[in-house]
This record gives C-alpha cells, sequence and structure tokens, in this order.
C-alpha cells in the first residue's frame, strides 16, 4: 500500500511540475516589475543613489533590456560614473539602435568626457534616424558642443536642405549659430528666414528688434533653400 501511494505521489509531482514553474515565473516576473517601478520612483525623487542599486540589480537580473541598460546608464552619468555609464547606454543603443532617446543619451555621456572621435562617429552612423533633418541638427548641436564649429555649420546646412522649407527648426539653429560666432548679418537673415513660418512669433521679433530691425510686414523672407 505503501509503494501505491507513493507511486501516485511521484506521478503527482511531475504532473504539477509545468504548474509550479509557470508559478515560479510569474512571481519572478511580479519581483522584477517591482524593482523597476521602485527604480523609477527613485530617479523621479532625485535619489540617484539607489536609482542605481535598483537599476544595477534589475540589469544584473535581466541583461539585454534596452530600457533599463538606457536608465542605468543615464543614472550613472548623473552621477559621473563616465565610463560605465557609456558602456550601458551602448548596450542600450545596440539593442534598438534607432530610439532617438537611446542615441541621444550616448552622445550626451560621450561629448560629456569629450570622446569626440566615437561622438561623431555616433552622430554620422544615425544621420537617418528621425524625422528629415533632425539627425543632422542632433550632430550641428553635439559638433557645437564640443567645439567642431565648421562641422557643426555643416550639419546645419545639410538639415536646411533636409527640411525643404517645411519646419523653422533648422532656419532657427542657425540664427543661433550665427549668433554664438557673433556673425550679425546671418543672424538676421535667419532670423527673418523663421519670421515667415510665423510672422507673429514674439521670441523671433524680439530679438530682432535687439538686433536694429523694426518689425513690418516686409520683415519676413522667404527661404531661399
Amino acid at each position: 500500500m505503501n509503494l501505491v501511494k507513493i507511486s501516485v505521489l511521484c506521478a503527482l509531482s511531475v504532473a504539477l511540475a509545468p504548474g509550479c514553474s509557470s508559478v515560479s515565473k510569474v512571481k519572478h516576473t511580479l519581483a522584477l516589475n517591482d524593482l523597476h517601478i521602485q527604480a523609477a520612483i527613485a530617479e523621479e525623487k532625485g535619489d540617484d543613489q539607489t536609482a542605481y542599486e535598483l537599476w544595477s540589480n534589475y540589469v544584473d537580473r535581466r541583461p539585454q533590456s534596452a530600457l533599463a541598460e538606457y536608465r542605468l546608464g543615464m543614472v550613472e552619468s548623473r552621477l559621473g560614473k563616465m565610463n560605465d555609464a557609456i558602456g550601458h547606454l551602448r548596450v542600450a543603443h545596440d539593442l534598438k539602435p534607432g530610439n532617438i532617446d537611446y542615441i541621444e543619451g550616448l552622445a550626451g555621456a560621450l561629448a560629456q568626457i569629450n570622446q569626440i572621435d566615437g561622438l561623431m562617429k555616433l552622430l554620422r552612423a544615425t544621420i537617418d534616424e528621425g524625422e528629415p533633418g533632425t539627425g543632422q541638427l542632433r550632430l550641428a548641436r553635439y559638433a557645437r558642443r564640443v567645439g567642431l564649429m565648421d562641422e557643426a555649420k555643416e550639419a546645419l546646412e545639410l538639415a536646411i536642405i533636409a527640411v525643404r522649407g517645411q519646419h523653422v527648426g533648422p532656419y532657427l539653429e542657425m540664427a543661433e549659430f550665427a549668433r554664438s560666432i557673433n556673425d550679425q548679418d546671418n543672424e538676421i537673415q535667419y532670423l527673418r528666414y523663421a519670421l515667415s513660418f510665423d510672422p507673429s512669433d514674439a521670441a523671433v521679433l524680439n530679438r530682432l528688434r535687439e538686433l536694429g530691425m523694426i518689425p513690418g510686414p516686409s520683415l519676413a523672407l522667404e527661404p531661399s533653400y
């Protein structure tokens, strides 16, 4: 009789094993979800040290999660752990190379420690990611940040060509670039181009007044390219 009971129990154990395994997986998933939530809350509170510990735990338990790698990398950037940050941000970008947040995160970290070659390689490789012209604008922004002014100007010119007069952004960026190098004539010209998109744009009008321009119907210029 005991042998029969043992056989039955063994059979039940085998039958229930898949179910037990599923329950274990569910519990493990819930624990990870809770870890994710706690890490996000810590970030929102500005508690980067706690967020770092929680995201590190998450990445250890679930490697190759692009979001977790990105969030951990961003926290590490804020904590000054730049080598670790670049490593995790690069993994996130490699996993999802078209994600603009991941491109920006990695670019920002590379710029922060002046890794210019790596930065420009990344920006050139991802220049077609995003809406037309945005890759060129991204390249121009980071090139300016690391002092590559010729590259920045060229990228802005390419951005203007890419948008074909459909968006104001590149014209405003070019005006800001001109201002940064004290090129008042070009700043005025590109602000006038920008004004053609919205003749009532208060920020553009105020800047033109500061530059000695008198607002009027003829102040706006249609972009020449």
